[in-house]
C-alpha cells in the first residue's frame, strides 16, 4: 500500500568517498593560505592576501552544504466505527480533524469517526520503480 522511508535506511547513509576527499581538498586549501601568511618573503603584503584570500575561500566552500530535497509525504485519516470496530484508512481531506463524524459504516451502517491523524514519509524509490515497471510493461506489449 504505502511504502515508508524505514529508519535503518537513514541510519545506513554512510559518508562517501567524494565528501571525504571534498573536505580534505579544503582543509588542504587552507593549510596553504596560513602558510602563505606566515612565510614571509621578500612582499610580506602579497603573501597575506594570497593567504588571507585562500583561507576565506577554503572556509567558505567547507560550510557549503548541498540542500536536501524535502520528503515527499502523504496524510492519512483512520476511521473507526463506534459499534462494529471496523477501522478504514483513506487520504486526508481538507477540514478532517479527530472525532469527526465522517461516515457512515460499511458493515452496521452505524456512525464512522475519524481516531487518527498522521503523515507518513514516502520513499523516493517508489515513483522511480513504478515508472520502471510502467516502461518494461510498455516495452514487452510492444513486443508482442
Amino acid at each position: 500500500m504505502i511504502d515508508e522511508e524505514e529508519e535503518d535506511e537513514i541510519l545506513n547513509k554512510g559518508v562517501s568517498f567524494k565528501k571525504v576527499l571534498k573536505n580534505v581538498a579544503l582543509l588542504a586549501l587552507i593549510i596553504i593560505g596560513a602558510l602563505f601568511i606566515y612565510m614571509g618573503g621578500t612582499d610580506q603584503m602579497t603573501n597575506f592576501f594570497i593567504g588571507f584570500t585562500l583561507i576565506c575561500i577554503g572556509s567558505t566552500l567547507i560550510q557549503i552544504q548541498k540542500q536536501e530535497e524535502e520528503p515527499t509525504r502523504q496524510t492519512l485519516s483512520i476511521l473507526k466505527c463506534e459499534k462494529c470496530e471496523v477501522t478504514k484508512v483513506r487520504n486526508y481531506e481538507s477540514g478532517d480533524f479527530v472525532f469527526k463524524i465522517v461516515d457512515s459504516c460499511e458493515n452496521c451502517d452505524d456512525t464512522m469517526k475519524i481516531k487518527q491523524i498522521y503523515s507518513v514519509k514516502l520513499k523516493k524509490s517508489t515513483a522511480k520503480k513504478q515508472a520502471k515497471e510502467v516502461k518494461l510493461k510498455d516495452k514487452k506489449q510492444a513486443k508482442t
